[in-house]
């Protein structure tokens, strides 16, 4: 596969300092302790930052906790020297794009000492915290993969996503560097263009105007990511929430009424797969992908289709693959618009199936049955293989199903997994 890197660990540093820990001064959680379904999540007025940064989103909303970070004398250091340098950006002489954002970036000494400064407001104000994480990140479902950690492991794991999201952004949008899918993640814009360093320049004179609302040492960087995003139109995570009220609402409200027993299969998982031409909705082989699907349904093997696609093809297409196909089946097969449930944010075969189960968990669709995943035989062909096992243990860090079995040339079985709700800090348009 063309254009697949593998994922990085978490910092070499940030693991030494996990492995410092001494676990008789932690607090231990029962083992498990993660999704509940009754969490409300928080919200902070921008979706994408939310999604790709819930930990922010809540700090910034726990006065408590808010509070010990912004006294610490390290992280004020930092604040300061983060707010010096966007301020200065208006009226210096940088111009390039690394001189103008690449100060907003966290080395790996930056990590360390973050770390290390958080460890010891955890155990100096262990109550505080322990309700933070508790209340907000175990249950919120965005650290699913960390929460049989003790608390201050589990603390430090999300911040670490917070550091690698954020050099993420920077590097994707602000240096241009081809990161995993090039093809169609890639900044918008030429970063090194006279016209885009114009842009970014622009940016920070903005910025200046907001910088009373920016209080804490992260959040300099998080204006600078979300305003590097927002520069190059990626808003792909905001897009079409909250779905159970507005796309989704006729199938959300359907699933309590469903008799699970009179099926087979939970769900049928449709993947999208983008046209190459600008002019062209549903591509020729995602056609085929709905109309065997279809004809599963039809056939009564599940009360559902899940349809998971983003904005992917061609590069910054207009074309959203899940809206298209499910145009596509009401419109060929007359498949009731309460038996469709989209996912308009999946951008990789593997979030496919890690999006359809996140849905699944969400929306209270049984786990312990199993959803079927069709498609065109050389898309089942490839997602058989133990390599797209591989594939995804490199790009996730996990599999997002259990128990895959291929039935046919078109059908691949499995089963849900709670990992899946876990945010992935590398693919900051559908994390």
């Amino acid at each position: 596969m063309k254009n697949i890197k593998k994922r990085p660990c978490f910092y070499p540093i940030l693991a030494i300092v996990l492995t410092l820990i001494s676990v008789n001064t932690m607090a231990q959680v029962k083992q498990g302790a993660g999704y509940d379904k009754s969490y409300h999540f928080l919200h902070s007025g921008n979706l994408v930052a939310d999604k790709d940064f819930y930990l922010l989103t809540v700090i910034d909303q726990s006065p408590a906790v808010k509070k010990l970070i912004s006294n610490d004398a390290y992280f004020k250091q930092l604040y300061n020297t983060r707010l010096t340098l966007l301020k200065s950006h208006v009226a210096d002489t940088c111009t390039t794009p690394l001189s103008m954002v690449g100060g907003f970036r966290y080395t790996c000494a930056d990590s360390l000492q973050l770390a290390e400064n958080m460890l010891t407001l955890y155990k100096a104000h262990q109550a505080d915290f322990d309700q933070f994480i508790d209340h907000h990140l175990r249950p919120s479902d965005y650290y699913q993969r960390f929460v049989n950690l003790n608390n201050a492991n589990l603390l430090l794991k999300a911040w670490s996503q917070y550091v690698y999201g954020i050099n993420y952004i920077i590097d994707q949008f602000g240096l241009g560097k081809k990161m995993r899918y090039p093809r169609i993640d890639s900044a918008s814009y030429v970063v090194n263009s006279r016209y885009y360093r114009m842009v970014m320049k622009d940016m920070f004179a903005l910025l200046d105007e907001q910088t009373d609302g920016i209080k804490s040492f992260y959040q300099p960087s998080l204006a600078v990511a979300m305003q590097l995003m927002d520069a190059n139109d990626r808003d792909e995570p905001a897009r079409f929430e909250p779905m159970e009220q507005r796309d989704n609402k006729k199938a959300f409200d359907r699933i309590k009424q469903v008799q699970w027993s009179k099926y087979p299969y939970a769900t049928i998982v449709i993947p999208g797969n983008g046209p190459e031409l600008f002019t062209t909705p549903i591509s020729p082989d995602n056609k085929i992908h709905c109309d065997v699907a279809a004809m599963r349904y039809l056939k009564g093997w599940a009360p559902f289709i899940i349809v998971s696609g983003g904005y992917c093809y061609p590069f910054r297409g207009p074309y959203c693959e899940a809206i298209e196909m499910k145009k596509y089946l009401m419109q060929k097969f007359h498949i009731a618009d309460d038996a469709i449930i989209i996912d308009p944010h999946a951008r990789h075969t593997t979030t496919n199936i890690r999006n359809a189960d996140r849905l699944m968990i969400r929306y209270g669709i049984p786990l312990d049955k199993p959803s079927v995943f069709v498609t065109s035989k050389s898309q089942h062909d490839s997602v058989a293989k133990d390599a797209f096992d591989t594939r995804n243990q490199h790009e996730l860090g996990y599999l997002p199903y259990r128990d895959k079995k291929s039935i046919s040339n078109h059908d691949i079985v499995f089963y849900p997994v709670l990992e899946s709700l876990h945010m992935d800090p590398l693919d900051p348009l559908d994390p």
